[in-house]
């Protein structure tokens, strides 16, 4: 929302021109803090449709997927559980200790009642995501090829399988190999 400002409306009229017509200043200073304070919100709709999208599926599935899993996780928080999301977060719920507090009416000291309530804390990875700070991807260890772990023991009727061994060790890089072989003995001549 921009707001257009003219010094012959401000002298003239004492108030500010917007998009041709005088407004009030406090009224304009109140409309560009609202306009600048708005963050975008994504609701339940508009997640609803990506995981629509991305899951191939209609929006009825989408949704109670949607209100499944959340049901799922406010029934466990609910009964005292915790709930990991590797990646994403934890759910759980904390207790609050009896305290005092002010009425702000009255300004009488009040004593608020002890209770739950329940509780995120974002994983370390969505953490750095949200600070734009992107982890590299964990590589996953090799398995080996079949047709390097094939056992050479004959396979009789009945009998359990003998376990296969693993690989031999993959030789050394020339520059390592190198560095760790003894030097060769000197001949004299």
């Amino acid at each position: 929302m921009a707001l257009a400002i003219s010094r012959t409306s401000i002298s003239r009229h004492h108030g500010l021109l917007m998009n041709g017509a005088s407004v009030n200043r406090r009224i304009s200073i109140c409309v560009r803090a609202a306009a600048a304070e708005r963050t975008p919100v994504v609701g339940k709709a508009a997640l609803i449709d990506k995981i629509a999208r991305d899951a191939s599926l209609t929006e009825a599935q989408a949704t109670k997927a949607f209100d499944s899993l959340f049901d799922a996780v406010q029934e466990a928080v609910t009964s005292g559980k915790k709930v990991t999301v590797i990646g994403f977060g934890t759910f759980e719920s904390r207790d609050r200790k009896e305290r005092a507090g002010r009425n702000p009416r009255t300004g009488e000291v009040i004593t608020i009642p002890a209770s739950k309530a329940p509780s995120f804390k974002a994983s370390p990875s969505f953490k750095e995501k949200v600070n734009g700070k992107v982890a590299p991807p964990k590589t996953k260890p090799v398995a080996p090829t079949p047709s390097t772990t094939k056992s050479t023991t004959p396979v009789t009727s009945g009998a359990p399988r003998p376990a296969v061994r693993p690989a031999a060790p993959a030789p050394l890089p020339a520059a390592v190999a190198k560095k760790t072989a003894p030097p060769p003995p000197k001949l004299k001549k």
